[in-house]
């Protein structure tokens, strides 16, 4: 009976040990696995935060694009107004260009036939002064009233040679003055201002106190 009693007891705390230790390993496997699901969640939660922060940066970045790229359309914008701008600044400088080239032109040409007039009444001078030393001096007188002749017809380069003729003839005749005024009021009147102001000048240095000279005087203001 004792015996029997001993082996019940036996396989009872047999019983209880092997109740205690499944549930002890129930407990170990269910702390691991919670252990393990809080890993994953742990790693689940880092993934969901990486990918916020780079969903977040990559917003930033179409954000730069987006802001880059007005920026790039403003500035092609701006490039192709001051294309614009340089192009019509260009024409203009053109066109000013052409302008001035062909008032240079005009310019040139004038002088060339000024020139070719200066020489033209040289050359007549010239011969004026060459017949005037062979004429007779019966002759010389009249040189002067044909010049003033000349000089009312407003034929001012024939009157100029007259007017030349006299002063080489007779030097120191009283109407030097006004044949020397009148050759440079003819010059002036063919447009040769700077023959004109030469024969001013002169009468103002030789004749300082003629009336001719004071009226000399009034025209060299006249073409400064």
């Amino acid at each position: 009976m004792r015996k029997h009693f001993l082996l019940k007891l036996s396989l009872s705390s047999l019983a209880l040990l092997s109740l205690s230790a499944c549930e002890n390993f129930q407990t170990r496997e269910s702390i691991r696995e919670q252990e393990q699901s809080r890993v994953m969640s742990d790693r689940v939660t880092t993934l969901q935060k990486s990918t916020a922060d780079v969903n977040s940066r990559f917003t930033d970045i179409e954000n730069d694009a987006r802001e880059l790229h007005g920026k790039i359309e403003v500035l092609e914008n701006r490039m192709g107004q001051n294309a614009m701008a340089h192009e019509k600044t260009k024409k203009a400088a053109e066109d000013q260009s052409v302008d001035l080239n062909k008032k240079i032109q005009m310019l040139q040409e004038e002088i060339a036939k000024l020139q070719d007039q200066v020489a033209q009444v040289a050359t007549e001078v010239s011969n004026r002064a060459t017949e005037t030393a062979a004429a007779p001096a019966k002759n010389e007188k009249s040189n002067f009233e044909q010049a003033e002749e000349l000089f009312e017809k407003k034929e001012y380069r024939k009157a100029i040679l007259n007017y030349q003729k006299f002063r080489e003839t007779r030097p120191k005749d009283k109407k030097v003055p006004d044949a020397i005024y009148k050759i440079g009021v003819s010059f002036q009147e063919l447009g040769l201002k700077d023959e004109a102001k030469t024969f001013y000048d002169e009468l103002v240095s030789k004749y300082p106190a003629s009336q001719e000279a004071k009226r000399a005087k009034i025209r060299l203001k006249r073409l400064k």
